[in-house]
C-alpha cells in the first residue's frame, strides 16, 4: 500500500484526532497571518492619525513688540482703540520659508474680518437685503442685536450684521479644514488666483434660498466705511462656488462670530471691498506651514527661526501646533513593537505547542509503526506518511485562516488603535481648560472613528509565506517528534507494543 493512500486512510478513520489537529494549526496560522498583517495595517493607519492630527507650523505678527502698536480712535473720537502697525506676513515670506523647509504639503496664508452679505435678485446690490444669519448665540441678546444691525443702515455699529470671513491662498488648506472643524460637501475649494468666488456654510445657504453659482454681493463693515468718511459702500460680486458643512460645533456667544456663519474668499476679492485695502502691508495675519510628515516639525521651527526677522524681537514669530499628535505619538509607536513581539511569541509557542502535540500522537501510534516496520516498510517511507498527513492538515488550516485571519486582525487592530487614540486624545484634552475641553467632548466620539478606520488586506507574498512557513514549521515538528520514535529497532518497538 503506498504511503499516500495510508495517509489518506489515517486521516479519514481517525476523524477526532485529525479535526484536532485541524483546529490547532488553524488557530497558529490564524494567529501569526493575523498579526502579520496587522502590524502592516497598523503602520499605514498610524501613518494616517499622525497625519490626520499633523499639527503645523504658524508664522504670525510679533504682536508683543511695543513699537508695533499705536493709538487711534473711532466713531467720533469716543472709543480708544490700539492698532497694529507691525509687519504682516506675506506671499514673498511665505515663498522664502517654503524653500528652505523639504516635505511640504503645503502652505496657506490667512486672513479674517467682518463684512456684509447682500442678496440682489435684480442685480443691483443697492437694493439688494441682508443675508439672515443661523441663530446660534447663546447671548440673550443675539438675535435683538442682529435685528438692529440689519436695519442700522450705516450707522456705526453693525457687528451684529455680519459675517466672519477668512481670506486664504487655498482655501483646501485653510486651517479650519485641515484641521477637521469644517468640510468641504459641494462644490470646489478656491485658491489665490481667482477673484469674485465665495464658499460658505451649506445650512447658510439653503436658509437664505442660495445654491452653487449663484451671486451674492459682499461689502465692508460700517466701523471701516466710518473711518474713510464714506456714506456708499464698495460691493464686491461673488459667485457660489463651494459648500462646506460644520463639522466641529461649539457655543459661541454671538451668531456673527460661529463657523455657521462664515465664508471664505481670496485676498483679490478683499481687495475690491476693503476701503483700508491700500493701508495695510498684507490682508493676512499668518501662514500655516504643513509637513507630509509632522515628525519633522521640530526640525522645522528651527530653520525657520534660523531666517532673518524670526531672531528674538523680530517682526515674526513661528510656533508649532502639535499638542494632540505628541498626545498620541508616543503610545503609537508601541504599537508596532508589541505587535512584533506578539508575532513571535506566536510563532515560538504555536511550534512548542505543535512539538507536543505531535510526540504524543507519535508515541500513540507505535504499534501501527511496529507493523509497518515488521512488514518490511522503512522507516523514511513512514516517516514521509506522517509528513504527507500534515502537510494535508497544514494546507486546509492555512486556507481556512486566510478568511479568519481579516476578521481578526480588523477587529483587533481596531480596538488597539481605538483605545490608543482614545487615551492620547483623553490626554491632549485633560491640559485643555474647561471651556476648550467642553467644546472638544462633542466631537472626539466622531474624530476617534475618523483616525482608528482600520483596513486590513492580506497579500499573495504574505499568503505565500504562510503556506511556506507552516509546511516548513510543521515538517520540523513533525520529524522533530518522530525522532525518540525511529531511535528505537523494530524488536524494541513490538516489545513496547505488548
Amino acid at each position: 500500500m503506498s504511503l499516500i493512500r495510508r495517509a489518506f486512510l489515517y486521516l479519514t478513520r481517525k476523524r477526532v484526532k485529525t479535526t484536532s489537529l485541524f483546529v490547532i494549526v488553524l488557530v497558529i496560522a490564524t494567529l501569526a497571518l493575523s498579526s502579520v498583517s496587522l502590524k502592516d495595517a497598523l503602520e499605514t493607519a498610524q501613518l494616517n492619525v499622525r497625519q490626520s492630527l499633523g499639527g503645523c507650523l504658524i508664522v504670525v505678527p510679533n504682536y508683543d513688540k511695543t513699537e508695533n502698536w499705536e493709538a487711534d480712535t473711532i466713531m467720533g473720537g469716543t472709543i480708544p482703540v490700539m492698532n497694529f502697525t507691525g509687519m504682516r506676513p506675506t506671499k514673498e515670506l511665505a515663498e522664502t520659508i517654503e524653500q528652505e523647509l523639504d516635505g511640504l504639503q503645503g502652505y496657506n496664508l490667512s486672513g479674517g474680518d467682518f463684512v456684509r452679505l447682500f442678496k440682489a435678485p435684480d442685480g443691483n446690490p443697492q437694493n439688494g437685503y441682508d443675508l439672515s444669519h443661523i441663530a446660534v448665540g447663546i447671548n440673550s441678546y443675539d438675535a435683538k442685536l442682529m435685528a438692529e444691525a440689519k436695519e442700522s443702515g450705516f450707522a456705526h455699529s453693525d457687528n451684529a450684521a455680519t459675517y466672519n470671513v477668512s481670506v486664504c491662498t487655498d482655501s483646501s488648506l485653510d486651517y479650519y479644514f485641515m484641521n477637521n472643524e469644517v468640510r468641504l460637501v459641494a462644490g470646489r475649494h478656491i485658491n489665490e488666483n481667482e477673484t469674485g468666488v465665495v464658499m460658505i456654510n451649506e445650512k447658510l445657504a439653503e436658509f437664505n434660498d442660495l445654491q452653487i453659482g449663484d451671486m451674492i454681493y459682499v461689502r465692508d463693515s460700517n466701523v471701516h466705511l466710518y473711518q474713510k468718511g464714506m456714506t456708499e459702500a464698495v460691493f464686491a460680486p461673488v459667485e457660489i462656488v463651494g459648500l462646506f458643512e460644520v463639522v466641529k460645533e461649539y457655543p459661541v456667544e454671538f451668531s456673527f462670530t460661529a463657523p455657521e456663519n462664515m465664508i471664505f474668499i481670496t485676498a483679490g476679492t478683499r481687495e475690491i471691498y476693503d476701503v483700508t485695502y491700500e493701508e495695510r502691508t498684507s490682508p493676512f495675519k499668518s501662514i500655516y506651514f504643513y509637513a507630509e510628515e509632522p515628525d519633522d516639525l521640530d526640525h522645522m521651527i528651527e530653520q525657520v527661526q534660523a531666517l532673518p526677522g524670526f531672531e528674538e524681537g523680530g517682526d515674526f514669530v513661528v510656533t508649532v501646533r502639535n499638542e494632540a499628535l505628541n498626545a498620541i505619538k508616543g503610545p503609537l509607536q508601541n504599537i508596532g513593537q508589541i505587535v512584533t513581539i506578539l508575532i513571535v511569541l506566536i510563532l515560538v509557542v504555536g511550534v512548542i505547542i505543535l512539538s507536543l502535540v505531535l510526540s504524543a500522537r507519535t508515541k500513540e501510534r507505535v504499534r501501527e509503526t511496529g507493523i509497518l516496520l515488521s512488514v518490511g516498510v522503512k522507516k523514511t517511507n513512514i516517516l514521509l506518511q506522517y509528513l504527507v498527513e500534515m502537510t494535508v492538515i497544514v494546507l486546509l488550516a492555512c486556507t481556512v485562516s486566510v478568511f479568519s485571519s481579516m476578521l481578526v486582525a480588523e477587529n483587533a487592530g481596531t480596538m488597539i488603535l481605538q483605545d490608543t487614540v482614545n487615551s492620547g486624545i483623553e490626554s491632549y484634552t485633560q491640559q485643555l481648560d474647561e471651556e476648550e475641553r467642553v467644546n472638544n467632548a462633542d466631537v472626539a466620539a466622531e474624530e476617534t472613528q475618523n483616525l482608528t478606520k482600520l483596513t486590513v488586506s492580506i497579500g499573495a507574498g504574505e499568503i505565500a509565506v504562510l503556506y511556506a512557513g507552516g509546511l516548513l514549521l510543521a515538517w520540523i515538528a513533525v520529524a522533530a517528534s518522530s525522532v525518540p520514535l525511529f531511535r528505537l529497532k523494530p524488536r524494541e518497538i513490538l516489545s513496547r507494543m505488548s
